[in-house]
């Protein structure tokens, strides 16, 4: 049955139109999700693969009747191709570097072909010298590409001397392509779909598109330093005996960081599986923030313990500069005994929270507080997984395993030292033999994350200028019913260091889209007698932010009250920030000691950005009743409710939080005042408990 090669062509446009169609759709998903998640990463490399496909084999099909033989033949490699990258996609064979290189083969003999095809389209009876050169061009360039997927390690970023030929007969190909396409067009008189200035514009858009795509991909596999050759080393400089002294502190140093090493592995995983039963238990997907200190510790332990083994490492990688052979057997097992720990333990924790997407997400977060960078965690995995770090690992494995017998006849060390070195030495290879990372999957992963990364990022500009607009505009520009004169005579004197502000604005946009009566909260810190009295003035957290505290407020008022702003965790004066139209202080049943605790938590915020998606699960950024939550960690228990999908803590919670525990011994709220906004009378009064309560009734919306 012949083929209807015109029929194929048209139901591949299709595929290729509705595999582009699906793919904006699924990026706008998981913008809008904030997520690619695993299916959705596989179902957009699918898509992906649909698009390319489809463009190959329509270049293909459009030569099958002149050329039948060479068409079928890149129509073959095509499929190939595509069936092979679906199984890379969505089976575990891309874990096998021989499944990457027949799939690279595939991919470039198919477009390679279909480039040949298109050029022998367009090629007279007689082929001149630009032809010639063209088309050996672009077998050479295909070539040239085909080889680089054999090349030892994969994914390979290639060198100067790889990139210059392959640049240069790529560009030979590419512009005499052009020159032929040109001539064809001429030949023919095939209608111009568009003017010259638009197809030279498209094609150098094309190719523009095209490199900054290569350049964008390639990013993703950039490897971190290796710590092997990252650091210099003194040993070259020390004299004989000072080394042997060094190396015999080191040893101990070792023992002593393997040691605490261990033991945190062990109270890591206990802590993991506490807090994952009681995750669970309580049906929540966020973290405690006193769990999330508890895992910020054991992190920030290990990156230190981490940090010192790399010292050791970087240290004594320059052991052939020391003379003696026992100093240098020495120098080499404290210094290979402290990598193959490193790698070990490195593992170890990637494997432990491989399946935890909440901790991964929690130990990437970045928090300056604990001196935490964004992606740290995605770091320590990169460097598992780095190309340059294993294959050194490697090199200095075979070195050891060549001089073992040599040095156990040596003697360096004690018998017992030797012992004790060699088993952490072969314990650590064999763990990281049987627990290595697969380095195309680390990439992809590095992919992805780049790709929601920057997906997110512009979306959350634009989230946040959109909230700030809508934050700040108010529907009706009435004065606020508590005056400044209320504030300061029957506010200012009743207030504690310590006290929870709730507020709402009359028709203020942005009440439209939050829950609840009560729209904003915030702290009072008091002055800066009030933290003195504390004992907090000369707390860390505090004075290096004092300077900031101690500024006048735009009004020109003293800096009491701290809170959550479009701008960000802002000081403020009590008049600026309770000038509105109810104001409820409620004051937390705790000992001066605690509130002091609090108020340094709530200094210790102050700087950070908002956080205009109300995600309480990250602490890098904060809304307003976040700022309270956060402050009060481990002191007053707020329970998080679900809205629009996020745990979070609207202000009418707080309010919610006193009722119920109103007049019981486990209350943790006092009321000390509520002014109640009149609309009629344009002026708010003191009101007790029962208007109070009624607020958890009253409408949002704009007014009231």
């Amino acid at each position: 049955m012949p083929w209807d090669s015109e029929r194929l062509r048209r139901l591949l446009r299709a595929v290729l139109v509705g595999s582009l169609a699906g793919t904006v759709l699924l990026l706008f998903v998981a913008i809008v999700l904030k997520s690619f998640g695993e299916l959705r990463t596989h179902v957009l490399f699918t898509l992906l693969g649909l698009v390319v496909g489809a463009i190959l084999g329509d270049i293909a099909l459009g030569t099958l009747s002149s050329m039948p033989l060479r068409s079928k033949a890149s129509l073959g490699f095509i499929v190939i191709s595509q069936a092979w990258y679906y199984l890379i996609v969505w089976t575990p064979w891309k874990t096998d570097k021989s499944t990457w290189r027949f799939w690279w083969a595939c991919v470039v003999a198919s477009v390679t072909s279909a480039h040949l095809l298109a050029l022998w389209k367009v090629i007279g009876i007689k082929a001149d010298g630009v032809e010639r050169i063209t088309l050996w061009s672009a077998a050479v360039a295909g070539a040239l590409m085909l080889s680089l997927g054999f090349h030892r390690e994969l994914p390979y970023t290639p060198g100067p001397l790889t990139i210059w030929p392959v640049s240069i007969v790529q560009g030979l190909s590419i512009l005499g392509s052009i020159i032929l396409w040109r001539r064809w067009a001429r030949r023919t008189g095939t209608p111009r779909p568009m003017a010259r200035w638009a197809r030279v514009s498209w094609i150098l858009a094309s190719h523009a598109a095209l490199f900054m795509a290569g350049w964008y991909i390639g990013g993703a596999g950039i490897e971190p330093p290796s710590p092997f050759e990252s650091m210099p080393s003194a040993l070259a400089g020390m004299p004989p005996e000072q080394v042997d002294a060094q190396v015999r502190l080191d040893l101990e140093k070792l023992r002593s960081i393997l040691a605490g090493l261990d033991d945190l592995t062990r109270k890591a995983a206990d802590l993991h599986k506490d807090m994952s039963a009681r995750r669970k238990s309580d049906q929540r997907e966020f973290y405690t923030p006193e769990e999330e200190d508890q895992v910020r510790w054991h992190f920030v332990s290990y990156l230190s313990l981490r940090t010192a083994l790399l010292r050791l490492v970087a240290t004594y990688a320059n052991f052939e500069s020391v003379k003696s052979p026992e100093s240098q057997a020495r120098c080499f097992m404290v210094g290979y005994a402290a990598a193959a720990a490193a790698f070990e333990k490195a593992l170890v924790l990637l494997k432990a929270y491989r399946d935890d997407a909440l901790i991964i997400r929690k130990l990437n977060e970045r928090e300056p507080l604990w001196g935490l960078d964004a992606g740290m965690f995605d770091q320590i995995r990169a460097s598992a997984a780095s190309s340059r770090n294993l294959d050194k690992f490697e090199e200095m494995g075979a070195f050891y395993e060549a001089r073992r017998p040599e040095w156990r006849d040596l003697k360096p060390w004690t018998d017992a030292d030797f012992a004790w070195l060699d088993d952490r030495i072969v314990r650590g290879t064999q763990y990281v033999k049987a627990n290595g990372l697969s380095r195309p999957k680390v990439w992809l992963d590095a992919l992805a994350n780049r790709i929601k990364d920057d997906a997110h990022r512009p979306i959350y500009s634009a989230q946040s200028k959109i909230s700030t607009v809508i934050g700040d505009f108010r529907v009706v520009q009435d004065p606020p019913f508590i005056t400044i004169p209320q504030i300061e005579a029957e506010i200012g004197p009743r207030l504690r260091p310590g006290d929870i502000f709730l507020e709402r604005r009359n028709w203020f946009m942005s009440n439209a889209f939050l829950p609840g009566f009560w729209p904003h909260s915030a702290l009072y810190l008091g002055t800066i007698d009030d933290l003195r009295r504390l004992g907090i003035a000369d707390h860390p957290e505090v004075r290096k932010r004092l300077p900031e505290y101690l500024k006048k407020a735009p009004d020109g008022r003293d800096h009491t009250v701290l809170e959550a702003v479009s701008e960000g965790v802002v000081f403020n004066s009590l008049t600026e920030s309770m000038h509105a139209d109810y104001v409820a202080v409620l004051r937390p049943r705790l000992t001066d000691a605690q509130i002091g605790q609090a108020i340094v938590k709530a200094f210790s915020h102050q700087g950070k950005p908002y956080d205009f998606e109300f995600d309480f699960f990250t602490s890098d950024k904060l809304v307003c009743t976040e700022l309270v939550y956060r402050s009060y960690e481990g002191l007053i228990h707020f329970d998080l409710v679900r809205v629009m999908g996020r745990d979070t803590l609207p202000a009418v919670e707080i309010a919610r939080k006193y009722l119920k525990e109103k007049g019981t011994e486990q209350r943790q709220l006092d009321l000390v005042l509520f002014l109640d906004g009149d609309s009629k009378t344009k002026c708010a009064r003191l009101a007790g408990d029962d208007a109070f309560f009624t607020t958890l009734t009253r409408e949002g919306a704009f007014g009231e």
